[in-house]
């Protein structure tokens, strides 16, 4: 599970060194993990804070499936906003607004070559090309 919030990115999963009611939180940026615990418990304890150098996710952390529920319907009952771009990437954290930004390119080209694949079946007009909107500009 890929997740975005306040506290930050996230990719959740159960491995093999996990409990039955553990879940493992990746993050490529351990700050994000530390807003996490500190969210959950109140505090950071680095020593939970597992790095996996050469991983796909540099920095890890155990956690109780119960606790990852709890997180997410918490995050969802704080959706205050209009605006992820304005309430989710700090205004001030350009690295991040650039990595969000590409996620959210990638998945807007998806979604065109999608539409185009509907276009160019037989009997229909082809796609123009894929054009980016200017609703979020990097």
């Amino acid at each position: 599970m890929w997740v975005f919030t306040r506290e930050g990115f996230f990719s959740v999963v159960w491995d093999k060194d996990c409990r039955g009611d553990e879940l493992v939180v990746r993050s490529q940026c351990k700050e994000d993990i530390c807003r996490l615990a500190k969210k959950l418990s109140g505090y950071c304890d680095q020593n939970q804070i597992v790095p996996k150098e050469g991983r796909g996710y540099r920095y890890r952390i155990k956690i109780a499936k119960q606790a990852w529920s709890a997180y997410l319907a918490d995050s969802a009952l704080q959706v205050d906003y209009p605006s992820v771009k304005k309430n989710v990437v700090p205004a001030d954290d350009t690295l991040r607004r650039d990595a969000y930004y590409q996620v959210w390119e990638a998945l807007y080209r998806w979604r065109e070559k999608i539409d185009a694949h509907e276009k160019e079946r037989p009997g229909r007009e082809k796609s123009a090309g894929i054009r980016l909107p200017v609703r979020w500009k990097p």
